[in-house]
C-alpha cells in the first residue's frame, strides 16, 4: 500500500539564505532542513508563538506541527554538533504568491507556489505573460453569481485521488462559457468523506466537481450539497474545464475503493 500523501503546509515567506556553512567545515554531507521545518523554527523559537498558534498559521494539526518542530530541532542539532552544512530546501509547502492577470486572455488567477520568484509569470491557460494584481483592487463581487467548477489538483493537473489532493481549484465561468478566474486553495486535512470540503465548496457557490477517482462517501456528501460530480477526468485544469464546457465530459461511474493511512483509517466509501 502506498503511503498517504502529506498535506501541503503553508509558509509565509522563503528564507533569505538557502544555506549555512561552518567556517572550518570539511566536505561533510549537508543536513537538509525542509521549508516547513524552517517555518516551524521561525514561528516557535524566533517569534515565540505557541505550537497551537504555529499550527494554525501553517494550516496543519497540532500533532503534525509538533512532529515538524521536533524534526527541525534535531536537524539543527546535527548540523551544529557534527559540523555539517545546513541547507534549507524542499518539503511540502506553498507560499501565497498573490494574484495575476493575463495580458492576453485576461484570466485572473492566484498563485500558491514556493517558487513564486520565477519570472515571468505565465498564464496557466494560454502561457502568455501576466502582471501582478493587488488583491484589494479585485472586485470579487463581479464573479459571485457566475458558474463555479471545482477540481482536485496537484501541480496544475487533476489529482487522481479526490480526498488527498494537494489543492482544490475553483474555476469561474461567465455567461458566455468563458473561463474568467481560477482560484486554488490547499486541501483540508482528512479524506474527502471526512473533511468539510463539500460544505466549503457549497458555500463558495460551486455547482460542478470534475475529479479523477472518488469514493462513494465523498460523492454522496458532494451530491447532498447540490454539487454534480463527474469522475474519470484527467489532464490540466483549464483543458478539463473547457472539455466539460464543450459537453465532452461524462461521469465514469467508477467509485474508488482506496483505503488510507496505513490501515489506521479505512473509509467506508459505500456508506452514506
Amino acid at each position: 500500500m502506498s503511503p498517504r500523501p502529506k498535506n501541503i503546509r503553508r509558509v509565509r515567506a522563503l528564507p533569505q539564505a538557502a544555506a549555512f556553512v561552518p567556517q572550518h567545515a570539511a566536505c561533510a554531507d549537508p543536513v537538509c532542513l525542509h521549508l516547513e521545518e524552517y517555518e516551524a523554527i521561525v514561528l516557535c523559537d524566533y517569534e515565540g508563538k505557541t505550537q497551537q498558534e504555529a499550527a494554525e498559521l501553517m494550516q496543519v494539526s497540532r500533532p503534525t506541527l509538533t512532529r515538524i518542530y521536533a524534526a527541525a530541532r534535531t536537524k539543527i542539532a546535527q548540523a551544529l554538533v557534527q559540523v555539517r552544512p545546513l541547507h534549507i530546501e524542499g518539503g511540502k509547502v506553498y507560499v501565497e504568491g498573490g494574484w495575476y492577470s493575463c495580458k492576453h486572455c485576461r484570466l485572473l488567477f492566484n498563485v500558491l507556489d514556493p517558487l513564486m520568484n520565477r519570472r515571468p509569470m505565465l498564464c496557466p491557460r494560454c502561457r502568455s505573460a501576466c502582471e501582478a494584481v493587488k488583491e484589494e483592487n479585485i472586485n470579487f463581487s463581479n464573479y459571485r453569481n457566475m458558474k463555479k467548477i471545482a477540481l482536485p489538483t496537484r501541480g496544475g493537473m487533476i489529482d487522481d485521488h479526490f480526498g488527498h489532493c494537494e489543492f482544490y481549484t475553483v474555476v469561474t465561468v461567465d455567461d458566455e462559457n468563458r473561463i474568467v478566474m481560477t482560484e486554488a486553495f490547499p486541501s483540508p486535512q482528512g479524506c474527502g468523506c471526512k473533511s468539510n470540503i463539500a460544505f466549503k465548496l457549497q458555500e463558495d457557490g460551486v455547482s460542478v466537481m470534475l475529479a479523477g477517482n472518488m469514493g462513494a462517501g465523498a460523492l454522496n456528501k458532494l451530491s447532498a450539497c447540490g454539487i454534480q460530480v463527474f469522475r474519470g477526468c484527467h489532464g490540466a485544469v483549464t483543458d478539463v474545464v473547457e472539455a466539460y464546457l464543450r459537453g465532452e465530459i461524462q461521469d465514469s461511474g467508477v467509485a474508488c475503493a482506496h483505503h488510507h493511512e496505513g490501515g489506521e483509517h479505512q473509509c467506508a466509501h459505500s456508506q452514506d
